[in-house]
Order: C-alpha cells, then sequence, then structure tokens
C-alpha cells in the first residue's frame, strides 16, 4: 500500500471512529488484577497467525472457557444528547456465549446465533461506567474467537439524524458502491466539524447506490446435528413464537420457513400455536417455502425415496397451507444435488429449486446465480442461487450482495433473507430495527419486504434467456459422506426395500380387488435429512435414532407379509414357505437358502445343496416379473437331485489357488485375494488382484463431512492372515472366506458365487477399531475404461473415466446409489459394481475403488467403530450397461425377494419389465397399480405388458396395450387388468 492509500485509509478509519470505537484493546482475563490486555497474549499469533493478522481475540479450542471483562464509559468525544444512543457489538466464534452487564445476564448466543447490537443503557450515556463481563466457550472442533467487539453510535429514533451519527457509515456505503473520496479531504481534520460537513455535503451530492433488496425473514433450522432432535422441536417452538410476535410488533416483516415434518409436529403437539402459524399464512405474511418431506439428503436416497419426499412433502403443504401455490423446493444446505432431481421433482408440481451450497464450492466457483437446471430427460426446473443465509441487516453486507447479484445476473433487485439459522432463531428485533434505521438513508439501498414467491415471480420474467444447466449439481466439499456412519446407510437402504416391498404387496392386493391402506414412509424420509443420513451429527442424534430404524423396519415387514397373506390362492395351495420376488423385473433366478429338508414346487424337486452355516441352499425355477412361488418341504421324499442351472464348477489349480465358475463368469482365488475375474466372452476384467487398501485420513476442518484430499500419499498397511477357509464347494453355491489384519482391527471378506448368477458377491465384515483413516477396495482394470455409469438419485450419470475439465477433476469422490460401471472402448464390455446401498467411490481409467469406511472424531468421537457388513458384487459386462440390464442386476442383487412360512400360489401377478426399463415404485391406484419407472439407457424403449393388461400414462386417460418410453424419462404408468 503506497503512503497516499495508507493516508485515506487512516483518515477513512479517524472519520470512522465519531460513531465507532474499537474495544478489542480494552478486553482483560477476568479474576486476575494483574492480567494484562488480551490482544497482547501470543497464544493466538503463534496458533492461528491468519485470525491473529485480523484481529482475532482467540484461545484454544476443547471447550475451554475464556472470561473476559472492561470497565465502559460513555467516549470522549461522542455526543450524549438524547437524540444518540449507542450499541455494543459483538460477533464471536464459540459454542456458547454470555454478556453480563453489571452482573446481570443481558445476552446469549452459541455458534449460529453469533452476533449481537444490545443498546447501552441511558445511566451510561450520563456518565456512569458499565462493568462488562464476556464469558466464551470454545467449540470442541475449532479454536474460539471474539471476532470483533466496538461500540456504534447511532440516532435513537429512525429517519432522524441531527447530530449526523450515521455519516461515517454512510460513507462507508458510498465507498463499497465504487464512491470516490475527494483529494482535499486529506486537508481536513476527520475529527473535526469542518470534515463532518463535507462529508454530508458529498454524501447528498452523490448518486444513490442502483439496485434495491428483497428482504423476509427466515430461520434455517436443522432437524438434528450438534443437537439432538428433541431439541428442534423445542428450538422450532421458540422460533415460530418469536416470528409470530415480531409480526405484532413489525407489520411490514414477511417470514418464511421450510420442512412439512416441522409442521406436522407442530400441528400434532401444539395446535394452537400451529393455527397462529396458519392464521399469519392466510394474512400472506408466514410463508411456506417447502418441496420435500424435510431439507433431505439428494444424492445417497434411492429415486424411490426421493420421489415421496417431494410428494408426501408437497401432498402435506396443499393441505396445510392451501391459500399458497407449493411449486418451490427449497433446499439450502443439503451436500449436493443429483443429476435426476428435475424429474422427481417436476413429478411432483414443483417448477422451482432454490439452495445456498453450492456457494461452498472449494475448487471451482459455481458460475450462475439464476439458471435452468435441465435433467436428462425432459424435466427442466427454474433455479435460484440464495444469499447466505444466517445473516443480519448490516448494509455494507446488503450491498456487497447486491453488487454480486447484478454482476452475475444483470438484475437490479437482489433477495435478502436475514435470520438466526441453522438452530433457528430467526429475525430479531435488533435486525429489524437496524432495516428501519436504514430506511430512506440515500447511501443505502432502498427495500421492500416480500414473499419469495413474489420475488421468484419477477424473475421468471426473464427465465427464457437464462444459462442452461445440464449436469448434477455437485458440491466440491464434503466427500466423505458417502462413507461416514454406514450404519445409517445400512438402515437406510433395509427401510427402503421394505417399504417398497409393502407397496408392491398393497399394489397386488389392489388388482385383486382388496383394499389395504398405505405404507408410512415419514419415519425414513425423516432419517434421510442432510445431517442424519451423511452421518454427521452428534452421537446422541444416532443413538435416539436407532429405536427409530429399528420400530419402523419391524414394522413395514409386518405390513408386508400382513398383505402378502391376504392376497387371494387356490384352497388346496397348502405350503410351507413361499419366495415373492416384488419388483416387475425381466428375470429372476432366485436362490435361497431354507430350513433343512427336501423342496419341490408342484410337486417337483428343486435343486439342493446343504448350507455351511445351516439349512440347505435351493434353486428355484427363473421367474419374470412380480411372482409368487409357493414351497413344499417333503419330509418323507427322499431327496432326488434334479440339475441346477448354470452350476458352480470348482477346480484346484494347485499351490493353494482355485478357479471358480459356473458358465457366466470364472475367477481365480488364493490366500493372497481374487486373481482374476472373466466374464461369458472369456475377456480377463482384472490386470492385478483385487487390493484392499488403507490410508491416513486427518487434516480437514469438516472432520466427519470431508475426505483429505491428499490420502493417496499418505498409504498404511493391510496384512494378510494368509488363510482360505472354505464353506460351500457347490455345485449351488461355492463360499470362501478371506482374513486380513488392518492396524488394530480386523476383516473377513467372503467370496460367494451362486448358480446361474451373472456376479460375484464380496461380503466385507470389519470390526473397526481405526481413527482417521480410509478403507478402500480397489479394481485394478485389464481394460481401459473411456467412460463410467452410475446410477444417482432419479436418474443415471455418465462421465469420461479420464478428467479433463476443472469440475470433472474436482469429482474425484463422488456418491453412487447401487452401481457404477466401467465402459471399454469398440467393442466395448466393462466391469460394472453393484452396490448394497449407497458408497462413495472414484475411478480412472485403469482402475474402479470404492470407500468402505473412515474414522472421524468430530462431531461423533466413536463414529463408524465396532463392527460392519456390506455387500458388493462384480458383474463383467460384454457390451454397455444398459444392454445388459445393469439397474435391474443392482436391484436383483439388493433386493433378492423375501422369503417367508406365508402361504402362496404359483403366479406372475404383475407382467415383466424389459430390460432396459427400471422398476423405481409399485403401488397402488385405485383398482389398478401405479408403476413409477425409468429409462436409464440412450434408446428409446417399447413396452407391451401382454395379453390381459392395459397400460397409460398417469396424466392420460386413455389406456392401450403399449407405451414408448423416451430415454432419460421418468414416468408413473398405470396399470391395470383388462376384461
Amino acid at each position: 500500500m503506497n503512503p497516499e492509500q495508507v493516508a485515506r485509509s487512516e483518515w477513512i478509519e479517524t472519520f470512522r471512529s465519531r460513531s465507532r470505537r474499537d474495544l478489542r484493546a480494552d478486553w482483560r482475563r477476568s479474576g486476575s488484577a494483574k492480567a494484562g490486555v488480551f490482544l497482547d497474549e501470543t497464544w493466538g499469533s503463534t496458533h492461528r497467525p491468519d485470525w491473529a493478522k485480523r484481529g482475532l481475540l482467540i484461545w484454544p479450542r476443547g471447550r475451554q472457557w475464556l472470561r473476559l471483562e472492561q470497565r465502559l464509559f460513555w467516549p470522549d468525544g461522542w455526543c450524549n444528547r438524547e437524540s444518540c444512543c449507542a450499541r455494543l457489538v459483538l460477533s464471536w466464534w464459540a459454542e456458547h456465549m454470555r454478556l453480563w452487564v453489571d452482573d446481570v445476564l443481558v445476552h446469549e448466543g452459541d455458534l449460529f446465533d453469533t452476533a449481537c447490537r444490545w443498546p447501552l443503557p441511558e445511566r451510561c450515556r450520563q456518565g456512569s461506567a458499565l462493568n462488562l463481563l464476556l464469558e466464551l466457550r470454545s467449540p470442541l472442533h475449532d479454536d474460539g474467537a471474539l471476532i470483533s467487539s466496538h461500540l456504534d453510535l447511532e440516532p435513537q429514533s429512525a429517519g432522524t439524524d441531527p447530530e449526523g451519527t450515521l455519516l461515517p457509515s454512510a460513507l462507508e456505503l458510498h465507498l463499497a458502491a465504487d464512491g470516490d473520496l475527494p483529494p482535499h479531504w486529506a486537508d481536513l481534520d476527520p475529527s473535526g466539524a469542518e470534515a463532518q460537513v463535507a462529508v454530508a455535503t458529498h454524501l447528498h451530492q452523490a448518486a444513490s447506490p442502483g439496485g434495491s433488496m428483497h428482504w423476509l425473514g427466515h430461520a434455517h433450522l436443522d432437524l438434528a446435528w450438534l443437537w439432538p432432535v428433541a431439541d428442534t422441536w423445542q428450538a422450532a417452538e421458540r422460533t415460530f413464537r418469536s416470528a409470530l410476535a415480531l409480526m405484532q410488533r413489525w407489520p411490514e416483516l414477511r417470514f418464511a420457513h421450510s420442512t412439512p415434518a416441522l409442521y406436522a409436529w407442530m400441528e400434532q403437539h401444539r395446535p394452537a400455536l400451529f393455527a397462529e402459524i396458519q392464521e399469519a399464512s392466510r394474512d400472506g405474511r408466514w410463508e411456506p417455502i417447502n418441496g420435500p418431506w424435510v431439507e433431505t439428503d439428494c444424492v445417497l436416497v434411492s429415486t424411490a425415496s426421493l420421489w415421496n419426499q417431494f410428494a408426501l412433502g408437497q401432498d402435506d403443504s396443499r393441505r396445510r397451507f392451501p391459500e399458497w401455490v407449493h411449486e418451490l423446493a427449497w433446499l439450502p444446505d443439503s451436500f449436493g444435488f443429483a443429476a435426476g432431481l428435475p424429474a422427481v421433482a417436476a413429478a411432483t408440481g414443483v417448477r422451482w429449486f432454490c439452495t445456498h451450497k453450492l456457494a461452498w464450492n472449494a475448487e471451482n466457483p459455481f458460475p450462475h446465480r439464476v439458471f435452468r437446471w435441465r435433467g436428462r430427460g425432459r424435466s427442466e426446473l427454474r433455479s435460484l442461487m440464495l444469499p447466505p443465509i444466517g445473516r443480519r441487516a448490516d448494509p455494507v453486507e446488503m450491498l456487497v450482495e447486491q453488487r454480486a447479484w447484478h454482476e452475475a445476473t444483470g438484475l437490479e433487485t437482489a433477495l435478502w433473507i436475514p435470520g438466526v439459522g441453522d438452530h433457528g432463531g430467526g429475525p430479531t428485533d435488533e435486525l429489524l430495527e437496524q432495516i428501519e434505521l436504514w430506511e430512506g438513508q440515500t447511501n443505502a439501498l432502498p427495500t421492500q419486504a416480500g414473499t419469495v414467491r413474489e420475488f421468484l415471480t419477477e424473475l421468471e420474467r426473464g427465465d427464457q434467456a437464462w444459462p442452461v444447466w445440464r449436469d448434477e449439481l455437485f458440491l466440491e466439499l464434503h466427500r466423505g459422506c458417502a462413507t461416514s456412519r454406514p450404519d445409517q446407510k445400512r438402515h437406510n437402504r433395509t427401510l427402503e426395500r421394505l417399504l417398497r416391498e409393502a407397496d408392491a404387496a398393497s399394489a397386488l392386493l389392489a388388482l385383486a380387488g382388496q383394499d389395504s391402506g398405505s405404507s408410512d414412509w415419514r419415519p425414513l424420509l425423516f432419517q434421510q435429512f442432510h445431517d442424519i443420513l451423511p452421518g454427521t451429527s452428534i452421537p446422541e442424534v444416532f443413538e435416539q435414532a436407532e429405536p427409530v430404524w429399528c420400530t419402523a423396519r419391524r414394522q413395514a415387514r409386518q405390513e408386508r407379509d400382513r398383505r402378502l397373506a391376504r392376497l387371494p390362492r387356490a384352497n388346496d395351495s397348502a405350503v410351507d414357505w413361499s419366495w415373492w420376488g416384488l419388483q416387475p423385473l425381466a428375470s429372476w433366478s432366485p436362490l435361497v437358502r431354507l430350513p433343512a429338508g427336501s423342496w419341490s414346487v408342484d410337486a417337483v424337486s428343486l435343486p439342493q445343496q446343504a448350507a455351511a452355516v445351516g439349512g440347505t441352499w435351493v434353486q428355484l425355477p427363473r421367474q419374470q416379473g412380480s411372482c409368487s412361488v409357493p414351497l413344499r418341504l417333503e419330509p418323507g421324499l427322499k431327496h432326488c437331485p434334479s440339475e441346477p442351472r448354470h452350476p458352480v464348477v470348482i477346480a484346484s489349480l494347485g499351490s493353494g489357488a482355485w478357479r471358480l465358475g459356473n458358465d457366466l463368469v470364472e475367477l481365480e482365488v488364493s490366500a493372497a485375494g481374487l486373481l482374476a475375474f472373466k466374464g461369458r466372452d472369456g475377456r480377463e476384467q482384472l490386470s492385478a488382484p483385487l487390493q484392499l487398501e488403507r490410508y491416513r485420513d486427518r487434516g480437514e476442518f469438516w472432520d466427519a463431512w470431508d475426505l483429505a484430499a491428499g490420502y493417496r500419499s499418505n498409504p498404511l498397511g493391510v496384512d494378510s492372515t494368509g488363510s482360505l477357509q472354505w464353506l460351500d464347494k457347490g455345485p449351488l453355491v461355492a463360499h470362501l472366506v478371506l482374513r486380513r489384519k488392518i492396524g488394530a482391527s480386523s476383516m473377513r471378506l467372503d467370496l460367494r458365487l451362486k448358480a446361474d448368477t451373472p456376479w460375484l458377491e464380496l461380503i466385507c465384515s470389519i470390526d473397526w477399531c481405526q481413527t482417521h483413516e480410509l478403507l478402500r477396495l480397489e479394481l485394478p482394470l485389464a481394460n481401459r475404461a473411456v467412460r463410467i455409469g452410475a446410477d444417482t438419485s432419479g436418474g443415471v450419470i455418465e462421465r469420461p473415466a479420464e478428467p479433463m475439465t476443472p469440475r470433472e477433476k474436482a469429482r474425484w469422490e463422488v456418491p453412487v446409489i447401487s452401481w457404477f460401471a466401467s465402459q471399454s472402448a469398440a467393442p466395448g464390455g466393462g466391469l460394472a459394481v453393484l452396490l448394497d446401498g449407497p458408497q462413495g467411490v472414484d475411478w480412472s481409467p485403469s482402475r474402479l475403488g470404492i470407500s468402505l469406511l473412515r474414522g472421524p472424531t468430530w462431531p461423533d468421537p466413536s463414529a463408524d467403530q465396532g463392527w460392519h457388513r456390506q455387500r458388493l458384487a462384480l458383474m463383467p459386462l460384454s457390451g454397455s450397461w444398459s444392454d445388459a440390464g445393469v439397474p435391474q442386476a443392482a436391484i436383483a442383487f439388493r433386493e433378492p425377494g423375501c422369503c417367508a412360512p406365508l402361504p402362496a400360489e404359483l403366479r406372475q401377478w404383475v407382467p415383466s419389465l424389459p430390460n432396459q426399463l427400471t422398476p423405481i415404485a409399485l403401488q397402488r391406484n385405485g383398482g389398478d397399480c401405479l408403476l413409477k419407472l425409468m429409462n436409464a439407457g440412450s434408446a428409446r424403449c417399447r413396452w407391451a405388458p401382454g395379453s390381459g393388461w392395459r397400460i397409460r400414462f398417469q396424466a392420460d386417460s386413455t389406456a392401450t396395450d403399449q407405451v414408448v418410453i423416451a430415454p432419460g424419462d421418468l414416468v408413473s404408468l398405470v396399470l391395470s387388468q383388462s376384461s
């Protein structure tokens, strides 16, 4: 900075002192008469020099208390007339904050309520001293800081400023709006009266800043994070009561809040409060900004779950708040958004999508503030990048946001959504007083209170000129969320499967002319909140979620079985067990483990094999569509083995190595691991043995959220025990076990090959004791990949195997729901990895990788510790993933049908889909069934259900015998039986 710039800055700062007095140098440690100025202590400059350069007062992390005190007087030279008032302005980074004045507690805050503007009492202006005590407790995960500490002098009443106390702030606004500072001011004493007159005259003659602000109160409220769910209900009640009370005192205030699940709780547990909310909503002052049932994770949930999030949320919003049009999805804080979200949201009537989270990108700033987000099919959402949430009403912050908005969009009016957030809170009297204070000030932006919908309506006038985004909205941060807390992912995928099966059973009852009610998805949808399912909350959240998961799973299983038991069957169909394939897949090849004995279907003995862990492996006849197979245990029938389809053949290669195959896949294995793997075409898939790798994963601020970017440069060892144990040796199942030592942790890796199954199943059972480590499975590819396909919520996304652009390079770890696959150059082929639930994965042209476990310690000190069981499968491809039916194979792997002691008959209930179509949900629709499905491939697909069936799109009134589904489309079809 040159001397002129230094002199200019000093002049401005001196002029600023007319109405601002810095208090940082006056704080001392409380309780010590000999304590020096805290700002002079060296701990902060040694350990956090970046913070110290900004003048922050710093102390160590770990919930350590810092107690500071000072004796405060009305500053010399300040106007002490009744027309003026002073405010103590503080901001902090602390888990808990308490401000005491003369032994009276006047303010409390935390990590989310991080600022205050406390008005000094009248006695201070009249000369009395105030004894301040500031108590601050540092966060557990980060050092604490007192960020700012000063006094501001302001007019006592808004609209008048006879003493010119706002001039310094107005000058700051003028300069922030690219205004000038006349050179001759350097000759004026900035603390003198002449300077005040000069500034007032200059600002009066200056042009007003262009643009304006459309504002409304908001309170972002995470359903759980650093507090349990029970605390959220209390925070919501406090926030809602506060907003309603403020509306009484501030007629212009509009307030918006999201989350139908919160409104449902209020209606049930606080009906009087909810009635007030509804009345304010009818008056147009309380705006529900909902969309999904909760502010859900949008990259780890299945398409069925995401569809139910939006469908249930939209239906509930329309019922509770019929005076509003509900076309808005409000998701400010979720950790990225799948490419299929536009299709799912649009299917439930959503037209607008709003988020702020992409502003957190660590590598590549997101380029748009308004854009049209287009899905892989024909769906599209108008999309808005919101301003920061949790802000106050600082006029300079508002001006900076308006300038950034104008530069990005060319539009003059920006949106501002002030209010304490994360843990609720919303707008405050202090915030609203600050907005009122600057109303009519020519150097501040003009403001207009309104609703989100009013702002969006104005925006929409120019939507045809907006840029189009044809990709996922990938958050370049928080890449560890797909791996942290795998127990939550396990609960999620199990409950998803049970609810899908219960819904399918209800659809079958509808086709049979019986009513069965609907399944309750709400417990699952609640747990998919974006800080629960990703595993980024305190341990109490997961401890309290455990009984919710277990109860919901038990109820869904019982409901499914009750519905299946009610389905019609022949009177003489006395059976011991039955198998049900409830998804209408193109093909099923069931192989199940049943109690020991001889099993038959329609008096025909089935291929069987004694299971090493007890019972009998039984291969059932191939099936298609949604179907049931009755099973009879024949105690008096001597077992007459029938020939299995594609039996497993095992051969010893010597030196402890073995070859296994079933005509569909072939592998070689030894105690060293999986050595080779081939498909039906005989092409080798692996260039080297399957690798289990372990890395150091430490150093990221957001511990449970983020993988260490350079983890590959910190490898750790995995030790083999040198053992291979056989459990089953065919012909239906070949099952062997390998064991590994991972630091203090132990791992069992099961390899299981089944007859007539085109994949090899891997089961990883781990007693995990590591912290800040990453365990990965790596597949070295024999055939270089050029493309990667993977499923995502609401669709499929394909990417180049070799990243080229900066955005592609930033996706070095991505979440995948149930499968991803490599695609080689001509003549094609590749390797698909089928997953039992969401995982973090990565790839290059020469390998595929899956992240299995981590070990973060914040906010949950014992996250990931304990026993885990994870399943995946390797499926070789001779053509494309679409032609091979990988999405349907992933369903068959993840949801292999249910087997239970229930009556049934041998029957196809719903016709099978073509291999290219992916069933999402099968639900009842009056006396018909509603089939939600997706064409994940790149070609149009025609489906004719066959004789006895009629089909139509849900929006159509006329049924036909076939439909054509475009690539990428997500559709709802009504399937009915023709007479």
